[in-house]
């Protein structure tokens, strides 16, 4: 079952949601959500601080927040947690000496 289709039955009569999307520095979340948008990804920056992208799928609104994850803004993760309605953690498991950290 998809994201998508869990958030649906969450949320029935809403048709928008807030999707907080968390992992370390270079896990791939930025790359995520402009493959998403259908966006180029030839040139992607680290995130300082955090992106908004607003995604429309099936009549329903997917605002997606993609949080840097450099240690010095991990700590600061938890105020976006009560507002979301769903948690995406990416993980980049070819980098295996960073797997432990994630």
């Amino acid at each position: 079952m998809g994201l998508l289709s869990i958030l649906k039955k969450m949320k029935k009569d809403e048709k928008e949601a807030r999707i907080l999307m968390l992992g370390l520095d270079n896990a791939g979340k930025t790359t995520i959500l402009k493959k998403l948008s259908e966006e180029d990804i030839s040139h992607i920056m680290p995130t300082q601080g955090f992106n908004i992208k607003s995604l429309v799928h099936d009549g329903f609104k997917l605002n997606v927040w993609d949080i840097g994850g450099q240690k010095t803004i991990r700590p600061y993760w938890s105020n976006y947690f009560e507002s979301s309605d769903a948690l995406v953690y990416v993980v980049d498991s070819s980098d295996r000496r960073r797997l432990e950290e994630s």
